[in-house]
């Protein structure tokens, strides 16, 4: 009984130390990879900052545009449509901008290898040599869809920010009441005296509430439209845009964009909210990271909040598989 004792007691050190040992390593990579990724966006912010600055606007106007022409139909029947065109969109750029020709080598290749695999599977060299020459098909073919891709990536993204502000949240109802949140840059000093001068668009209820690098307020929709926001931060105005709708939006009306944030120059936040000019920095921006409304989301179960975005993959690749031959394109 003792030494089976001891050999548990050394059993359960030996756990807690490999358990030690998983935490750490974890640790370790997920410091890493926060290092890279932090390395990697201060490279591309001076690229991406200014060049989203700049087409973000001409975007806007373009969704708004779109958007005019799809608000007879129901929302859903919008959002599929637009899928689908994004769909045959996204399958003629691909078959013009990749390589369609070393496509189709790389996969008559798999497909040969793979035929070697099964004829050839009680020959050790030749299984081998077939498991190479297979792995070297696929990373071949990844290279020439990758390159496509890549070229879709920007446009894509732009495309699905536009869509967020019109299918993520809904406009404040008439009464309805949110929050607003005005958050600081850490480094700088928070402003002593900041509030919301008076509009016809939203009462302020309660705030400035302060908390550890922001101020909350709670607003009420009052009329609808859209209204701009004026916050004076120590004496500067920095506007924020406010949507007040009339009415839910439904299965059979059309839904209006709102901008959930205004943002710095950080390109990452510039490109989920793309809807406002970014904040001024510097003196004249009195240290404001961001200004936040938390508009309500959209209910529903096709064209709500979240499931939009499944939505429009699902449509647009079902579409870009059924004119895959149509077009003649292989990927």
């Amino acid at each position: 009984m003792r030494r089976r004792g001891e050999s548990m007691a050394l059993i359960g050190r030996f756990l807690l130390g490999a358990g030690d040992a998983v935490l750490a390593a974890w640790e370790t990579i997920h410091s890493g990879l926060g290092a890279c990724a932090g390395a990697v966006d201060a490279w591309l912010d001076p690229v991406l900052s200014p060049l989203l600055a700049t087409l973000n606007p001409p975007c806007t106007w373009l969704a708004d545009g779109i958007y005019t022409v799809l608000s007879p139909l129901p929302i859903w029947a919008g959002l599929a449509l637009l899928s689908a065109v994004t769909g045959v969109i996204m399958l003629v750029v691909f078959r013009y901008a990749s390589n369609q020709e070393a496509i189709g080598r790389a996969k008559d290749d798999i497909k040969a290898n793979l035929l070697a695999l099964k004829l050839f599977k009680d020959d050790l060299g030749v299984t081998l040599r077939a498991q190479g020459r297979l792995f070297w098909a696929v990373i071949r073919l990844q290279r020439y869809v990758l390159t496509p891709v890549l070229l879709m990536l920007l446009p894509m993204l732009l495309g699905l920010s536009q869509m967020g502000t019109r299918y993520q949240w809904r406009p404040l109802l008439s009464g309805e009441r949110t929050l607003v949140k005005m958050k600081f840059v850490a480094a700088h000093h928070t402003p002593t005296d900041v509030f919301i001068e008076p509009t016809t668009g939203v009462m302020v209820e309660l705030g400035p509430i302060p908390g550890a690098e922001d101020l909350v307020w709670r607003i009420r929709g009052a009329m609808p439209g859209r209204h701009q926001l004026r916050f004076n931060v120590d004496g500067k105005i920095i506007e924020k845009e406010m949507v007040v709708g009339d009415e839910l939006p439904h299965a059979n009306g059309s839904t209006q964009r709102v901008s959930g944030a205004r943002v710095l120059a950080d390109w990452s936040t510039q490109l989920f909210h793309p809807i406002e000019r970014r904040l001024p920095s510097g003196v004249s921006g009195a240290s404001v990271e961001s200004i936040i409304i938390d508009y309500p989301e959209l209910d529903s179960w096709v064209n709500g909040s979240d499931w939009w975005l499944a939505h429009f993959f699902i449509v647009s690749m079902l579409t870009a598989l059924i004119f895959k031959p149509l077009f003649r394109v292989k990927f």
